[in-house]
């Protein structure tokens, strides 16, 4: 004997007058104040390519006094480990300054370890993926 399904159990069954509950995503009303890092060269040409959409502010290698002056949010790409030492100047400089920080590391494998290493202690958030449309959807996300 098989229960039933309550409607409230499944999105696809959601009547419209439970719908209206449903958070739905939407762009922070207030823009942050965001800075982009890529921590290797692989990772560089990623945030180049970026650089390209409409953010409120995009930097790729960061001067740390001048660049995190006013900043809010900042996220550090890695695709190899050669950027783990520049993860951890980021990661310490914005923590001294109160500053949101997260990690994307793309193609996560044994060369990236490292760079995991580095960005864990730092990032809030850290994604390992191989999609690099997850980049973006960060920034939108916290409204960059």
């Amino acid at each position: 004997m098989s229960s039933p399904i309550l409607l409230n159990s499944c999105a696809l069954a959601t009547t419209a007058a439970e719908a209206r509950y449903r958070i739905t995503p939407k762009r922070p009303r207030t823009p942050r104040s965001s800075r982009i890092v890529g921590l290797d060269s692989g990772a560089f040409e990623i945030v180049q390519e970026l650089a390209g959409q409409s953010w409120n502010c995009l930097s790729g290698p960061l001067n740390l006094d001048e660049d995190l002056a006013g900043a809010d949010f900042v996220l550090m790409v890695a695709t190899a480990n050669d950027g783990a030492p520049a993860a951890s100047a980021i990661g310490d400089a914005c923590a001294q300054r109160g500053i949101m920080t997260a990690g994307v590391v793309l193609n996560g494998s044994a060369a990236t370890d490292a760079a995991v290493a580095a960005l864990r202690p730092h990032a809030r958030v850290l994604v390992v993926t191989d999609d690099r449309h997850d980049i973006a959807e960060i920034m939108s996300a916290v409204g960059a």
